[in-house]
């Protein structure tokens, strides 16, 4: 059933991406300008010859290390902040007005920030981080306070130690709730970060040949590093749901042991 599911699944993502296609030759033909609208043949022989060219990696490179450094430190103090927030109602009370502002505040407004008082990298990583980290303590949030009562009433009782109640409990009942977190935290921090590329113009990037490409027309080429942060973003979200996946059947697992 799992094996029909998934090619079921795929054969879906198949055809939708060849209508998509397709909808998009017909659309750069009605236009008739490539400049203003590339057919996806040119868009992927431009692509071809920027894999070959030898500096196309440390731009591709460049932008994942920005990208993760900073997914992985607003992943770590969202967490700790979500967990300590869900368990103390106070510190909780405390940090949702900052949590509200931070995901209401456009990421536009973040990036013209970060311009102003950092350089170089830390403008991708300040801006990441204040995206982000409200996503993962939200979720957090809720992971915890949706914890089974019952089950804290157990660890108190029987007075586990706090270590202990972490690694037994609180983890593993928010990693459902952490999952979705990350899913969305990664799917939008590769949005942020090439807006933030373009904008502080790093020596090396995939958003800085974006709009290198832009100031010299070069419409096909914006459209292939397009598709190399879409397959990022696709690659990574695949990563996350696998792994998500292979945790519920361990624990379901666990369970009927």
């Amino acid at each position: 059933m799992k094996i029909s599911t998934t090619a079921r699944n795929l054969w879906l993502g198949t055809a939708a991406l060849a209508g998509v296609a397709i909808l998009w030759h017909i659309a750069a033909l009605r236009v008739g300008l490539p400049v203003i609208l590339p057919g996806p043949s040119a868009v992927f022989s431009r692509l071809a010859t920027m894999i070959c060219e030898p500096n196309f990696w440390c731009h591709v490179g460049a932008t994942l290390l920005r990208g993760l450094a900073g997914f992985l430190l607003s992943l770590a103090v969202g967490t700790a902040v979500g967990l300590v927030a869900g368990i103390f109602p106070t510190l909780e009370a405390l940090f949702r007005p900052l949590i509200v502002v931070l995901r209401s505040t456009p990421s536009m407004a973040f990036i013209v920030l970060a311009l102003i008082w950092f350089k170089g990298d830390w403008v991708t990583l300040f801006v990441i981080f204040l995206v982000v980290f409200p996503i993962i303590a939200q979720n957090v949030i809720e992971g915890v306070r949706n914890i089974d009562r019952e089950l804290l009433e157990m660890v108190t009782v029987f007075h586990v130690g706090k270590l202990r109640r972490l690694t037994v409990l609180y983890l593993p009942s928010v990693a459902s709730y952490l999952a979705a977190g990350i899913a969305a935290g990664l799917g939008i921090t590769w949005k942020v970060l090439i807006a933030a590329e373009v904008f502080a113009y790093p020596r090396t990037g995939i958003g800085t040949q974006m709009d290198t490409a832009r100031v010299y027309l070069e419409t096909d080429k914006v459209f292939a590093w397009s598709l190399v942060v879409i397959a990022i973003g696709l690659c990574f979200d695949y990563a996350v749901r696998a792994v998500s996946r292979k945790q519920e059947e361990t624990r379901k697992g666990n369970r009927h042991v």
